[in-house]
């Protein structure tokens, strides 16, 4: 197949390899259910069978066998494999954490001394979170260990971590491997964060769910300069890259295989709506360049592409590039390609 510069697989083969994954991990992988895809369909469909369930070999930067968007439709016994995979590589790598004194205590306490990946993600939240005045208290203490880390144990979270992992390895060649992004990218932290604060904004056992939930909303806005309300709806298999500055409203809900620079804002318009929706819908796929503005109850559709600074107020077609104020590009303004210019990250147009 032919790859980009990056080495990852072009469009081509990750929709068919999204149509793999349905067909695989729904149960659609016997000889008759593969009966209607095409002979190069179904022998992806064999390999992933071959490799979804076993190890990835080890190396300086762990290659998953699937990318991130592929996992969105996975069943949840293969997407509890794939964490027992993530953390049996994250145990491998926090074990070269012990050559330095200022490391080796912390890859005991987040990693190596932990039974599952949601409890070392747990972990690593936890002890930011009291280094920030939470949880100083035993009581306190314990109960926050308690909410965060059962609440990542949660199939529908775990998912989350597994796929906010693998679209960091998809997506940012900084990643050398798993444990970095778990211990230091503090978008990961501030995302993994929000989803606890929105696991207890949507229990509402009563009014101090709520409280709670802003809690720990205003720690991650201290903690990571990323103010996510909790009430907000994230999708699995979301980068927020660099992370500062991000700020998502109440009613915003952002979709899957979403990645996201600093300084994104998705807010409202400033225009009193009275309980309804006010802030934008991200569709899946989109690319939110640094410094975007999203505001009102609007449509981002999939696959789009936000430019850097850009402002967008009203819906945008799925597919489009959009940059300035509400400026949807088309072909016109993309200029005959150089030999060798091209290629699947990088738009280049004459506006």
């Amino acid at each position: 197949e032919k790859t980009t510069r990056a080495g990852r697989p072009r469009a081509g083969l990750i929709f068919d390899m999204a149509t793999v994954l349905s067909a695989t991990l729904l149960g659609l992988s016997s000889p008759v259910g593969l009966r209607r895809f095409s002979p190069r369909i179904r022998m992806q469909a064999e390999w992933v069978e071959s490799t979804v369930f076993f190890d990835p070999p080890v190396s300086s930067r762990f290659t998953p066998p699937l990318s991130s968007k592929q996992y969105l439709r996975a069943s949840e016994a293969a997407v509890a494999k794939h964490a027992a995979i993530i953390f049996d590589q994250l145990r491998q790598e926090a074990a070269a954490l012990s050559g330095s004194p200022l490391t080796s205590g912390l890859g005991e306490r987040t990693v190596l001394s932990r039974s599952s990946l949601s409890e070392a993600a747990a972990a690593v939240l936890v002890e930011q979170l009291r280094s920030a005045g939470l949880g100083e208290g035993g009581a306190e203490s314990a109960a926050l260990w308690r909410e965060v880390s059962s609440a990542l144990a949660a199939p529908w979270l775990l998912r989350c971590v597994v796929c906010d992992l693998y679209k960091i390895l998809d997506v940012d060649p900084a990643a050398t491997g798993l444990l970095q992004p778990l211990l230091y990218f503090k978008g990961f932290h501030a995302l993994t964060l929000h989803r606890v604060a929105h696991h207890l904004w949507a229990r509402d056992d009563g009014p101090a769910d709520r409280f709670a939930a802003l809690r720990l909303q205003s720690a991650g806005a201290s903690l990571f300069s990323v103010d996510i309300h909790p009430a907000a709806t994230i999708g699995p298999g979301v980068m927020l890259d660099h992370a500062s500055g991000v700020v998502i409203g109440g009613t915003a809900v952002v979709g899957s295989d979403v990645y996201m620079l600093h300084g994104v804002t998705l807010g409202a318009t400033g225009k009193p709506m009275h309980g309804a929706k006010r802030h934008p819908t991200i569709a899946d796929s989109v690319t939110l360049g640094a410094g975007a503005t999203v505001l009102g109850d609007i449509l981002v559709g999939s696959g789009v592409t936000v430019g850097a600074s850009a402002v967008v107020t009203r819906a945008v077609p799925e597919g489009s590039t959009v940059v300035g104020v509400n400026k949807v590009l088309d072909g016109s303004q993309r200029p005959p390609s150089e030999a060798g210019e091209e290629d699947d990250y990088t738009w280049f147009y004459d506006i």
